[in-house]
């Protein structure tokens, strides 16, 4: 199965909350070809297949994932296309994206720099911050389309953007790069922007283990954050060894080797407190990736009922 061997690691290695059991096949192409080859075989095989970059967002079940997992962080290529526009390999670290759009004196991007993930799940979920968003950059993306074996180009108006949405299904597409553009800045005002976002991000957001934003804002005027500080789950609700931050009251951290379970027990009762209160429905940003158990999946299909 291509140049590249497979190996069995370990799952916590391999997302920010440091959870999750072995992978039991996991491979790190090293390029686009290999990664396809690993594609192609893993799909005529009949393979599970799993698809992770840097795990930012990624609730890795403690009992691991069986099948093929594929870690696209060696994917980090960069090619300038024209002055304004970059072409991104998936495993492009997003903080890299925003630094080599800062050397570039180029505006768009700053939002990137504090966001603990790839490109690939950036335009798979249209991350975003400060305003800003990877769908108002997108101008192409190159996707593996599991199903035909065939790489595929999508345009912007194919790839259905929405608040931490797109059109792209993990179980049918993979990300393979994508083309941003960007407009022309100045390079001291970008970095500015950036540097407070880092330091907005160091305050406001917790240093220990976490899984990112645990859900999407119900709406602007009524943040996640701020619903669950007025529940006074902030540094006070506990499951197992997770708690929600002290600092910030739409995060997780594992602060006691928690586990996958410990998660989901504590963003089910995140989710049920704010139906109670506010009738509210929210929904997770988080994913759940690998063999998780009948309780577990029981949890999961409440916490994304109706999205």
């Amino acid at each position: 199965m291509s140049t590249c061997m497979p190996q069995v690691l370990l799952g916590a290695n391999f997302t920010t909350y440091r959870i999750g059991g072995p992978l039991e096949e996991a491979y790190q192409p090293a390029s686009e070809a290999e990664l396809t080859a690993i594609l192609k075989e893993t799909h005529r095989a009949g393979k599970q297949l799993t698809v992770l970059g840097w795990g930012g967002n990624s609730i890795i079940a403690s009992q691991g994932i069986s099948g093929v997992t594929v870690i696209t962080r060696k994917l980090d290529w960069v090619e300038p296309k024209s002055p304004t526009r970059i072409a991104f390999g998936a495993g492009v670290h997003m903080a890299k994206s925003a630094s080599v759009a800062l050397k570039h004196a180029l505006t768009g991007g700053e939002y990137m720099i504090g966001i603990p993930g790839t490109i690939g799940g950036a335009v798979r979920m249209n991350a975003g911050a400060l305003g800003q968003e990877t769908s108002d950059l997108v101008r192409s993306v190159t996707l593996f389309n599991l199903e035909t074996g065939s790489i595929e180009s999508w345009q912007p108006e194919q790839l259905g953007f929405s608040y931490r949405k797109s059109a792209i299904d993990p179980q049918k597409h993979i990300v393979l790069s994508a083309e941003l553009e960007f407009l022309p800045g100045d390079a001291a005002q970008i970095s500015e922007m950036m540097d407070k976002s880092i330091s907005f991000r160091k305050t406001h957001h917790p240093k220990e283990p976490n899984g990112g934003s645990v859900f999407k804002n119900p709406s602007k005027e009524m943040p996640a954050g701020k619903l669950m500080e007025e529940l006074g789950a902030k540094g006070n609700w506990r499951e197992g060894g997770v708690m929600v931050s002290p600092l910030h009251g739409n995060f997780i951290v594992n602060v006691d080797n928690g586990t996958s379970t410990d998660v989901l027990k504590l963003m089910l009762r995140m989710k049920r407190a704010i139906h109670e209160r506010y009738g509210l429905d929210a929904h997770p940003e988080n994913l759940l990736l690998g063999d998780a158990t009948d309780e577990e999946l029981a949890m999961w299909q409440e916490l994304t009922a109706g999205h």
